[in-house]
């Protein structure tokens, strides 16, 4: 047979191209499992708390105005436990007085290093605090679930293991910070807790540049500390770490108290939501509400009758869309407000459900997205169930009050710039679903 008749062969793949597509599919299949394990894997120690029912007195809970964390250091003589990013100069300077004052007082910082390579945090301010003898845990973020798991996956692969968050240079937003903000991980919990120098506690919640914030005194305090602890020993190897308190009972009073962090608080949100009914009315105040779970149990209460307000800041996603979806579907039962940009951000984040003459809080730090309620973001809150006219009820009741009459309407911030496109509302669910948005 002439040689133009032979069969022609395929080429044979080099050694090169064979290790390249082994290597190629190796790589792949780790990402997939980082993915997936990083999505589901077990909640480090201290998340995902619901404390025990706590009973209060009306004059163990109240609404302070100013600095409610200061007098809260001031009277401490033991222990200050405190969550807060960013960590302001004046909070660092009361914190510095009160140890110089009680050189013997266990203070601990826990903050997220985030706030510190970006400039929330001056560097110098945590330097001071821990040559005082303040101990210092920089969250470990990454042992938290990812929120962003497609992107965080390929980042734990090819980067995490040689970009130490605390070998960068405070205050410079280097590309390995910036890389790693891109996992949109947040300890945002604002807590201090402290005993009160008789023998009790006091625990300042969601209390930052925020005004008001909420005081809460009690045997609450103790399931506050115990989970601050929890996370400062998988965060740090300090062996200053104090012990957690002795438990102090359920203490008395009208007013029932627990603490929540995580997914619990989302859990608490939905059965307080579900529980209302016609004739209710249910007041909610957050920067972003975008969570699906609570955007359908608020559609479900106003389809049961419930009147409902909510409160949130002007942005085009989520919250535009998230306000479409509520007053198109809430048979007039849902009205929304815009908060100011003075009072956005900073706020503290707020859900009251009014029954009777009863009052349901919840107030802490998260907002109402997945990336803040689904075991994702490190977030805390107060639980209060009381009677309305508890002093403290019916402080937040004039605070929301307050809000929502200073807030706008619609008519007075140009709806018509909305965007009511399917297009711009799938993309809201896809960036809500994946974890794609920082919101």
């Amino acid at each position: 047979m002439p040689d133009s008749e032979l069969p022609s062969r395929p080429a044979a793949r080099s050694p090169f191209a064979r290790c390249a597509k082994i290597l190629f599919l190796a790589l792949l299949l780790a990402w997939l499992f980082l993915v997936f394990w990083n999505s589901a894997k077990p909640l480090p120690p201290g998340t995902h708390v619901l404390s025990q029912t706590s009973r209060l007195s009306e004059s163990d809970v109240e609404l302070a105005h100013g600095a409610p964390d200061a007098p809260a250091i001031e009277h401490a003589e033991q222990l200050i436990v405190l969550d807060r990013s960013p960590v302001p100069r004046e909070l660092a300077r009361r914190l510095l007085a009160r140890k110089h004052a009680r050189p013997n007082i266990k203070i601990v910082l826990l903050t997220d290093p985030g706030n510190e390579a970006f400039g929330g945090t001056a560097s110098a301010i945590l330097a001071e605090l821990e040559q005082a003898g303040v101990i210092v845990a920089r969250v470990r973020l990454d042992r938290l679930r990812d929120s962003n798991p497609l992107y965080s996956g390929l980042w734990r692969l090819l980067f995490e293991w040689w970009n130490d968050p605390f070998d960068e240079t405070p205050g410079r937003p280097t590309l390995p910070a910036w890389a790693r903000m891109q996992n949109f991980k947040a300890d945002q919990r604002q807590l201090l807790i402290a005993d009160d120098g008789s023998g009790g506690w006091t625990a300042a919640v969601a209390a930052t540049a925020a005004d008001p914030g909420l005081t809460v005194r009690g045997s609450l305090a103790r399931a506050m500390i115990v989970s601050e602890l929890q996370i400062a020993a998988w965060s740090t190897d300090d062996d200053r770490l104090p012990a957690a308190p002795p438990s102090g009972g359920r203490g008395v009073g009208s007013i029932d108290a627990r603490f929540l962090t995580e997914g619990a608080i989302e859990s608490a949100l939905i059965e307080a939501i579900a529980a209302a009914g016609g004739g209710d009315q249910v007041y909610i105040a957050v920067e972003n509400f975008s969570d699906r779970r609570l955007v359908a149990a608020v559609l479900q209460a106003a389809a049961r009758g419930v009147r409902l307000q909510v409160l949130m800041a002007r942005n085009r996603m989520p919250n535009q869309v998230v306000a479409q979806e509520l007053e198109r579907g809430a048979g007039g039962n849902i009205e929304v407000r815009w908060r100011t940009p003075a009072q956005a951000a900073a706020a503290p984040k707020l859900l009251l459900v009014r029954h009777r003459n009863d009052l349901w809080m919840n107030w802490g730090s998260a907002n109402f997205t997945r990336r803040n309620l689904a075991d994702l973001n490190l977030e805390a809150a107060v639980e209060l169930r009381m009677p309305a006219r508890a002093a403290a009820a019916r402080a937040v009741s004039d605070y929301f009050t307050k809000a929502w009459s200073s807030a706008q309407a619609d008519a007075q911030t140009g709806a018509e710039t909305a965007d009511h496109s399917a297009a711009f509302y799938w993309k809201y669910r896809l960036a809500e679903a994946a974890g794609l948005s920082g919101f």
